[in-house]
């Protein structure tokens, strides 16, 4: 069993991984991340929108 400072710390790392691995995908994919929408966004160069297909978000592109 787990004492309690050892169980935070493996949570902490969890999070911390969780979080690294979100921003290494933001700089190269755009990552939806809407209310618990883990997908990342279908880019439509012409149109100049991206979009999600699990959840239908979108978002324009500059």
């Amino acid at each position: 069993m787990l004492s309690r400072s050892t169980t935070n710390a493996v949570a902490y790392r969890a999070s911390s991984m969780r979080r690294m691995r979100r921003r290494a995908a933001q700089a190269t994919r755009l990552y939806c991340s809407t209310n618990g929408c883990t997908s990342f966004l279908l880019v439509d160069e012409t149109a100049g929108v991206a979009r999600c297909e699990i959840c239908g978000y979108t978002r324009r592109l500059h």
